[in-house]
């Protein structure tokens, strides 16, 4: 970066929002998810529609597997339910077809309504039908592996990579005082006297390249420092919220990145932002909704 970028940068990232605006970002169609919803759950080479069955919790819930206007042949013996919705004047539910899914795998929300929410409580209070060994012969025996196999693939979609070690305090690492270390990290790193002392209290953690970075500038032992092997599991958690995903693919797209890693970027950017604030509890919803107003 020039020295005006380094400015204009410096500004940007320090730039808080009136809170009218904040809340006007944060609650701009990115509903959140509940028990009774009926979303399009997508990933690169699939696409199914889902009832979330469940109220999601840490990110996961349960999600039954419904396919509008199809269903198995009248002859099929295979468990299923077909129902009319606010949205849809015929919708299959596959009973067998069941499972936990992560939220970040969810797409775009089709219906919320007294209809759907009517559903997926019947479907809380009867028996769950786990039935896998279905007549292969039966007529309706290759959908139904289809939609298995695109349930598995929807569960199996790729997650940003959380960091599991709590940061450590520098402070009890580095040689020499205080002050010396404080004024190794800001020269070595680049940093702020900010995200300096962040780092030498423990509040952040410094990233891999940064702990090699330091390790050769003071003479320590490579490996010897305690790096970040990921994001910050609240805001992990957060940026694969489904309200982001435009976000994510509009940056993918722009970059060439595959969607995981344009996810991964924008949570980094959201903690260095946080980073620059004194708060030790940051809002990622707010921080990650600054962060998409101003992109493309």
């Amino acid at each position: 970066m020039s020295p005006s970028d380094d400015r204009l940068h410096a500004v940007l990232s320090g730039y808080q929002a009136p809170a009218a605006l904040r809340q006007a970002l944060a609650a701009a169609n990115r509903p959140e998810i509940r028990a009774g919803q009926i979303w399009r759950a997508r990933v690169e080479g699939t696409s199914v529609t889902v009832l979330i069955v469940t109220d999601f919790n840490a990110g996961a819930g349960e999600v039954v597997v419904a396919t509008p206007g199809e269903a198995p042949p009248a002859d099929s013996a295979i468990e299923h339910r077909r129902v009319a919705t606010d949205a849809f004047r015929t919708l299959t539910l596959w009973s067998t077809v069941r499972g936990t899914l992560h939220h970040r795998a969810l797409d775009v929300m089709i219906e919320n309504s007294a209809t759907s929410t009517g559903l997926a409580q019947e479907l809380r209070s009867s028996p769950r039908v786990v039935t896998l060994d279905e007549d292969p012969f039966d007529p309706g025996a290759e959908l139904l592996a289809e939609l298995r196999d695109d349930l598995a693939l929807l569960q199996a979609a790729p997650a940003v990579p959380v960091r599991t070690a709590d940061p450590v305090r520098l402070a009890m690492m580095l040689p020499g005082t205080a002050r010396q270390q404080l004024e190794q990290l800001i020269e070595h790193l680049g940093v702020s006297q900010n995200e300096a002392m962040e780092l030498h209290r423990g509040r952040r953690t410094v990233t891999a390249e940064q702990a090699r970075a330091l390790e050769t500038a003071i003479g320590l032992e490579l490996g010897s420092l305690p790096s970040s092997g990921g994001i910050d599991p609240d805001l992990a958690l957060e940026i694969e919220h489904p309200r982001w995903r435009d976000a994510a693919r509009r940056r993918a797209a722009r970059t060439g990145q595959a969607e995981v890693t344009a996810r991964t970027s924008l949570a980094a950017e959201a903690y260095a932002l946080a980073a620059r604030e004194s708060t030790k509890v940051p809002d990622w919803q707010q921080r990650i909704a600054l962060l998409v107003a101003g992109e493309p």
